[in-house]
């Protein structure tokens, strides 16, 4: 009788029990519980392939302490720097993600908040939290990224076949319709005529403008530039070889009979680098924006105090914790630093790393996820 009293009380203990620790940072085991049950739900509704959903679910313990040891300690160097953020911050920050995720309406919020199991108070904090962690990193990471123009054509010079434009053709188009126009008998002669018209000097256009008007074929429709493997391949195959304002022969695909002409075409280039400079250049910037990250997130955890009681599956975070870095953390930051201007900080004390038994009892609210991206603020689950 007096174990089944005391169940409650050592259930909750176990839960309370401090499974990390960062300065003045803890996180708990219901905090990592909670946070991997989430993790696996996404898992088994993003991943369909059988063997890859189960390789992400045998890796999730690793991931989310991963990802709580790589949060706590930017949270607590946001602490150290006494970054506050304001309301009028967070106001933009709610404004811009209804703004992503195209929320016109009060009410169209709050159905997305309520599948997302949030308030708007909850939904609040955690954009709080995720632009603190931003700007530590925009601090003390973007003044280290320095790219110069010497970088971007070295790079360029040993790329070059990266760059290269496949040959395309610009091509406009108009179909003798399917449904809701002539008898299927008809079509190939309509398409005939259609064509026999441009040969002779007709605009695509006036040659079908009374046929549009009957609904018989659709307006003409601009394609643009295409590359191969953007068409239908019996249509690629049709116009690819034909030289500038011939029409195609008539290619049955979606919708109905399918007539191209072709308006320009450019063979297969590699831009010069005044055209590619910038994509180099954020490129490059993303690159060591990453490395920098990485070796800052190193640097951060030899100043900290770091206590760290993994549960058993997740005893192995460590290997998952440069890649979270890398292509998770970093990756989402690359341009947004640039948008915080930097500032030099004060040291973080030199504390050093100590383990501790398991069992050590303590309580911590529920850290919540940080992954920033500069200039977008990533949504809660199910917005």
């Amino acid at each position: 009788m007096l174990l089944l009293t005391l169940a409650p009380a050592l259930h909750a203990e176990v839960l309370n029990r401090i499974v990390l620790r960062v300065n003045d940072r803890i996180a708990t085991l219901r905090d990592y519980e909670q946070r991997r049950q989430e993790a696996v739900q996404e898992i088994l509704r993003r991943e369909q392939d059988p063997q890859e959903r189960q390789r992400l679910i045998s890796q999730a313990g690793e991931s989310v302490f991963a990802n709580l040891f790589s949060e706590l300690l930017l949270e607590s160097r946001a602490d150290q720097l006494g970054i506050e953020i304001g309301d009028a911050q967070v106001d933009a920050a709610v404004a811009q993600l209804k703004q992503n995720y195209n929320i016109k309406s009060d009410q169209e919020f709050q159905a997305a908040l309520a599948q997302s199991g949030l308030n708007e108070q909850q939904l609040r904090a955690q954009l709080r939290n995720t632009l603190r962690v931003q700007e530590v990193r925009g601090r003390e990471v973007q003044g280290r990224v320095n790219v110069d123009e010497e970088d971007l054509r070295r790079y360029y010079r040993k790329n070059l076949e990266q760059f290269r434009q496949p040959e395309q053709v610009q091509l406009r188009e108009v179909v003798v319709l399917e449904e809701g126009g002539a008898p299927a008998g008809e079509r190939p002669g309509i398409a005939a005529e259609i064509r026999s018209k441009v040969a002779a000097g007709t605009s695509l256009a006036d040659a079908v403008k009374d046929y549009a008007a009957k609904g018989v074929t659709s307006n003409v429709i601009e394609l643009g530039w295409v590359s191969p493997g953007d068409l239908d391949k019996n249509l690629e195959t049709a116009v690819w070889k034909l030289p500038k304002g011939a029409v195609s022969d008539p290619v049955e695909a979606r919708g109905g009979l399918h007539l191209a002409q072709v308006i320009d075409r450019r063979e297969s280039r590699v831009p010069p680098f005044s055209e590619v400079s910038e994509a180099i250049q954020a490129r490059e910037q993303e690159r060591v924006f990453r490395e920098e990250v990485t070796k800052y997130m190193v640097e951060l955890e030899k100043k900290s105090l770091i206590v760290a009681n993994p549960p058993e599956e997740a005893a192995g975070f460590r290997r998952q914790l440069a890649s979270t870095q890398q292509d998770g953390d970093a990756e989402s930051l690359a341009g947004a630093a640039a948008t915080i201007p930097a500032a030099a900080p004060p040291a973080a004390p030199a504390v050093p790393v100590v383990t501790t038994p398991p069992g050590t009892p303590g309580t911590l609210p529920t850290p919540k996820p940080v992954d920033p991206s500069p200039e977008e603020v990533p949504p809660p689950p199910g917005l």
